[in-house]
């Protein structure tokens, strides 16, 4: 069995196919004795010229099993065997006188349906069938019989009936019943398939919302421990404005140093609430000359009451009339006084920003997740990839530059939330592979007619020509083991095409790689 198989297989054979093939050739050797035995006994009865057809067929087969061995050209082998199983029961149908006196032997015709149906193609194979209809017609037409109108006994006529009815229903019962198993066997396979990918498919999910969970984990951690650092110096900058607060309340300060001390409060107050507009070279140059003013007053520790009082544009005069209307001995405090609140003020602002950092990163991930909202929604794409940079925002911090051009004709859409939230991080996890340190991202949106157009494009190195057709398939990836499973861009294509009927395409050349998703504007109904 394995040297025939050896014999008959071809490039691209499946193990079915060359099972098949074998199974044919095997069947045509054990056909050949038959046919001498069959023959023998036509002859031994008188009718010779039906004897010699059997014979005939035997040594043809034979003759085109030494042509197998010699081209090992399988289809040839089998085109033979299908015109000799043709030829063999209408030349004995029209030698026998019939139906009947051929013991039915046009049946035989029918076996190269079947090895058509193995073998071949659907359009071969209904040209077989084609061809096996006009010859049992022919047949009809022209040889009719219903009776025994040759030499053979009765008997022997009889028993080749039942001999040639029972041999090719058993051969269509063989092959019937191997191919319902086969497709029994495919199916569980399929099944099988099915749940395994679908396991996969959980996993690369996990491995994803693991991916992003330390993504936001680290986003998350900036903010937060920024506002820990802010508490703590807040704690102490606290406890040094009551000990000023007791000190400037014991001194016996003028009326008019109360007043300088309070309209400098005030612009504290006013300006803790914004950053620093002025470059840091021009900051460093005010800062030393405010420190040599406050040197030659005698202020002790300059270098670090004039920081604060730069941030907060404390001009000259208003310090000059401070430092008139101040004892020498207090203005030190005083000036310390004005920092500390300006220090605890913007500290505050530092907590308000660390916290409202940490409020816009939760929304982000809520949005992203659509939590709270029902699968099917009306949902806006610029959202939700707004939302998808921030959750991706930790892998955007080596230098990549992300742009937005997003098109103000984009309506909202009845889609599945979700899974297109999934279908931009896909997209963009491989733009920022693909775009590395310091790369360049765009993502495009548009309308054309009635479709809503989202394109991401990066400057990476392109997609080879070789591998362009199949990074759409299950399981393929060009990243290294451990790196990816070779499920985002088909779980991304499944999800645009097959939920949302929509398409997804890619255009790649070295220095541009744009995916291009299109999703129907009518949307989809629940």
């Amino acid at each position: 069995m394995r040297s025939i198989e050896q014999l008959v297989t071809e490039p691209g054979d499946s193990e079915e196919t060359r099972r098949y093939k074998a199974h044919l050739v095997i069947a045509s050797i054990l056909v050949m004795p038959a046919g001498l035995i069959w023959g023998s006994l036509y002859f031994a009865y008188g009718e010779r010229v039906a004897a010699a057809i059997p014979w005939s067929y035997a040594v043809l087969t034979l003759l085109d099993l030494l042509l197998l061995v010699q081209l090992r050209h399988h289809r040839l082998f089998r085109s033979v065997q299908q015109v000799l199983l043709l030829a063999l029961p209408f030349s004995l149908h029209f030698a026998l006188g019939g139906f009947v006196g051929s013991s039915i032997v046009i049946v035989w015709s029918f076996l190269t349906v079947l090895m058509a149906v193995l073998f071949a193609d659907a359009g071969e194979a209904r040209w077989w069938f084609a061809a096996f209809l006009v010859e049992l017609v022919a047949a009809a037409l022209l040889a009719p019989g219903l009776t025994i109108r040759n030499a053979l006994p009765h008997g022997l006529v009889l028993l080749f009936f039942i001999l040639n009815v029972s041999a090719v229903s058993s051969v269509a019962f063989v092959v019937l019943h191997s191919f319902i198993n086969d497709r029994r066997r495919l199916r569980e396979l399929e099944v099988a398939y099915l749940g395994q990918e679908m396991m996969l498919r959980q996993s690369e999910k996990l491995a994803t919302l693991g991916t992003l969970a330390a993504g936001i984990a680290h986003e998350l951690n900036n903010p937060a421990s920024a506002a820990r650092r802010a508490s703590e110096q807040l704690r102490e900058t606290f406890g040094r404005l009551d000990e000023l607060r007791i000190r400037l309340g014991k001194s016996d300060l003028t009326p008019s140093a109360r007043d300088a001390l309070h309209a400098l409060e005030v612009q504290t107050l006013r300006d803790a609430s914004r950053l620093p507009d002025a470059d840091a070279l021009t900051r460093a140059d005010a800062e030393a000359e405010l420190e040599e003013w406050l040197d030659e007053r005698g202020v002790a520790d300059g270098w670090e009451i004039a920081p604060a009082l730069v941030a907060q544009h404390v001009d000259r005069p208003a310090l000059e009339r401070l430092a008139a209307a101040m004892p020498v001995d207090e203005l030190g405090a005083a000036l310390r006084w004005i920092a500390c609140i300006y220090r605890a003020n913007a500290l505050l602002r530092e907590i308000g920003e660390s916290s409202g950092r940490v409020s816009t990163i939760v929304a982000s991930f809520k949005s992203y997740t659509q939590l709270g909202h029902s699968p099917l929604q009306s949902i806006d794409l610029h959202q939700g990839i707004d939302s998808t940079l921030t959750v991706l925002q930790s892998q955007l911090s080596n230098g990549i530059r992300v742009e937005r051009e997003y098109g103000r004709d984009v309506p909202q859409l009845q889609a599945y939330g979700t899974e297109l939230n999934q279908v931009w991080t896909n997209l963009l996890t491989n733009a920022i592979d693909a775009a590395g340190k310091d790369g360049r991202i765009v993502v495009r949106t548009r309308r054309e007619d009635v479709w809503a157009v989202v394109e991401v494009e990066d400057n990476g190195p392109g997609i080879p020509d070789a591998i362009k057709a199949r990074i759409f398939d299950p399981f393929f990836t060009t990243k290294p083991p451990g790196h990816g499973t070779g499920l985002g861009l088909s779980i991304s294509h499944n999800i645009v095409t097959q939920k949302h009927r929509g398409e997804l395409r890619v255009d790649s050349r070295p220095g541009c790689t744009r995916m291009m998703v299109r999703l129907p504007i009518a949307g989809l109904t629940a």
